[in-house]
């Protein structure tokens, strides 16, 4: 087993759903006062939601692609022009990418927020680590790289629970400046994850 691609993996999914953010932990206190929701159950139902979703995108994605006659080089290419894009967004900007609801986060919980949507997607499990989890699962051709990407969406679904029940209160009292900081490291890895999945996609189209 591959420990390095795994290791690689769980922390690409970590950085790209960022659970930890103060505004998403801010979200859900919000969101879950107004909906008269107690925490620990509301916690473990984000947790989940999210859980199904990325399993949902590791196990089943592909064929869905491969259906829709998608290469997945190509998917693996456009995929990481997405994410790094949305880390070069999130480096300059300071803050949450517009396509994992940064507008949202932004504008704070509305009358229809609910936990589900737009909380567990797209503010965690949204597009980029949708496409991030499915090309992580598609990445080799044996059991590690499932196993890799269904071992981050363990992890991402862990941190929801943990940052939403233990840690909210710390979370959501840091400055704005330690949380552009925050979000500006998590841009910088965020491109050079999208880079890196554009090399190896155009790597591999070309090599075929």
């Amino acid at each position: 087993m591959d420990l390095k691609f795994i290791l690689q993996a769980v922390i690409s999914m970590i950085v790209i759903t960022a659970p930890p953010d103060p505004a998403k932990v801010v979200f859900f206190n919000t969101t879950i006062a107004r909906l008269g929701r107690k925490r620990t159950p509301a916690a473990l139902f984000v947790a989940a939601v999210v859980l199904a979703i990325l399993v949902g995108s590791a196990l089943f994605g592909r064929e869905i692609l491969g259906l829709l006659g998608i290469n997945m080089d190509a998917f693996s290419v456009v995929g990481g022009l997405v994410i790094a894009a949305m880390g070069f967004e999130m480096l300059y900007g300071g803050a949450p990418s517009k396509a994992q609801g940064g507008t949202t986060l932004k504008e704070g919980p509305q009358d229809n927020s609910g936990l589900i949507l737009p909380l567990a997607t797209p503010l965690i499990a949204g597009p980029g680590a949708i496409v991030t989890i499915i090309t992580i699962a598609s990445t080799q051709n044996n059991p590690d790289a499932l196993i890799a990407a269904l071992l981050g969406a363990v992890a991402v679904a862990l941190l929801v629970f943990v940052s939403f029940e233990w840690f909210g209160g710390a979370i959501s009292k840091l400055s704005p400046r330690a949380t552009a900081l925050l979000v500006r490291i998590g841009g910088l890895l965020l491109a050079t994850i999208g880079t890196q999945m554009l090399l190896g996609g155009l790597k591999n189209f070309f090599s075929s």
